[in-house]
């Protein structure tokens, strides 16, 4: 299978592509049986957690799944899970090869250029089949995105920030827009109240407009809900409100959600490493990108500092190891950190680049321009170099090792610390 996995990575160089047909087109060649159940997940944060979580319930419940996120974090078959294992390399090139030989065409079909993205969201679809239940996380946006260019019977909007305004749009109403597009008509949509009269307007006219033409949809009202999130709850308490919604909403027991959340174990999200783990210092790893998500976590990553960092005459001793992928507005990313380094000061600040993602990481050039709590922070090129240079510290200097900015950084460190097995992949430990 060493060519169709040449033919995946040669699909890298065609970037990132916003449209529909193309995607469509080879996914109706493919004429896949598809599960009863699709449910389709947009949001600029929380959006994984509530994919993850609501997987991870119907695992408990013994309702067969597949679940389609992105990026990977340490291989690629962990976009892929079925009942919260990433499925096997073996399956997902079978599944590729069938995706390749749909792109291709014959003598009655011309070859379709396909993305990475819309590759693996095929190959998912394609792994789907004989599932109950299948459940797609957006990659960007939503109305443009290769998850819309298929069906759906249900559509969440988690929370909406400005990001990727070059392409999704100026301010928040349109980004809400954009991710409201999901919405099918006559099929329910549930929607994160966005606490915006603005943007809860945009959001309840797009799906009051479903349907894609294109697509050969009838444009068809949808069936629109707004949740009300408690204030001030963390980032998996607020996945079990919208997984709650959701569930009620197609008919699904809701009884095994508390249970999920206590268990579920999602890979470089609040993800606590020990010291036996990462024989040198216990790392916590969190894949928030944007400023909002980094808000949203804060209180949680205190506590988690608070609770789990070793403490000297000065309060806790923990790290910062930082690193990220292009930003509209850097120091607006950075705002959150350093309200939260001014509160609980870090031991030292370790700045790199994460390697692997979309686009290049900001260099530490860039990164040693913005204004941080420490007048000198160390840098390092990349993670293993960090991580080596780290362990060479004493515990007493080091602390706890505190990773943010990147999902692409967290893969970094998780594959220096070997963490790509089936059992630490999987969304909730099986014995």
């Amino acid at each position: 299978m060493v060519e169709v996995r040449s033919w995946l990575e040669s699909s890298k160089k065609r970037g990132m592509a916003l449209g529909l047909q193309e995607t469509q087109t080879v996914l109706q060649r493919l004429d896949l049986t598809l599960p009863k159940h699709i449910i389709h997940v947009a949001g600029s944060n929380g959006k994984g957690t509530v994919c993850a979580l609501m997987a991870t319930t119907l695992s408990l419940d013994g309702r067969e799944n597949v679940l389609f996120t992105s990026p990977h974090v340490t291989r690629i078959e962990e976009r892929i899970r079925r009942n919260g294992i990433p499925i096997s390399p073996r399956e997902f090139d079978e599944a590729l090869e069938r995706v390749r030989q749909a792109a291709l065409g014959d003598e009655n079909s011309s070859e379709i250029e396909l993305t990475f993205f819309e590759i693996t969201y095929l190959v998912a679809m394609v792994a789907s089949q004989g599932s109950e239940v299948l459940i797609l996380e957006t990659g960007l946006g939503g109305r443009l995105d290769a998850t819309r260019s298929g069906p759906a019977t249900v559509s969440v909007v988690t929370s909406v920030s400005l990001e990727h305004r070059d392409i999704l749009g100026p301010d928040l109403p349109s980004i809400a827009r954009e991710k409201a597009a999901i919405a099918r008509p006559n099929c329910p949509i549930v929607l994160r109240d966005p606490e915006d009269d603005e943007v809860r307007h945009a959001m309840l006219d797009e799906a009051m407009n479903a349907g894609n033409s294109l697509l050969g949809e009838t444009l068809e009202s949808a069936d629109a809900s707004f949740v009300n999130i408690t204030h001030g709850i963390g980032v998996v308490d607020e996945a079990e409100e919208l997984a709650t919604a959701v569930f009620e909403k197609v008919g699904f027991s809701t009884s095994s959600i508390k249970k999920a959340k206590r268990i579920l174990r999602w890979p470089a999200r609040m993800h606590l490493l020990s010291k036996s783990e990462t024989s040198s210092h216990p790392y916590l790893l969190d894949a928030a990108h944007n400023p909002s998500g980094l808000r949203r976590i804060l209180p949680e990553l205190e506590q988690s500092i608070i609770q789990h960092a070793p403490r000297n005459a000065n309060g806790p001793v923990w790290t910062l190891l930082f690193g990220t992928s292009p930003q509209h507005d850097l120091s607006e990313m950075l705002s959150p950190l350093h309200e939260m380094c001014s509160r609980i000061p870090p031991t030292q600040i370790v700045l790199t680049r994460p390697h692997g993602g979309r686009y290049p990481g900001v260099e530490i050039e860039e990164l040693l321009k913005e204004k941080w709590h420490h007048q000198n922070p160390l840098t390092s090129p990349s993670a293993p170099h960090a991580i080596e240079k780290l362990a060479s510290d004493s515990a007493d200097n080091v602390g706890l090792v505190i990773s943010l900015g990147s999902l692409y950084l967290q893969g970094n460190i998780l594959n220096c610390f070997e963490w790509a097995s089936d059992e630490n992949l999987s969304l909730f430990a099986k014995h």
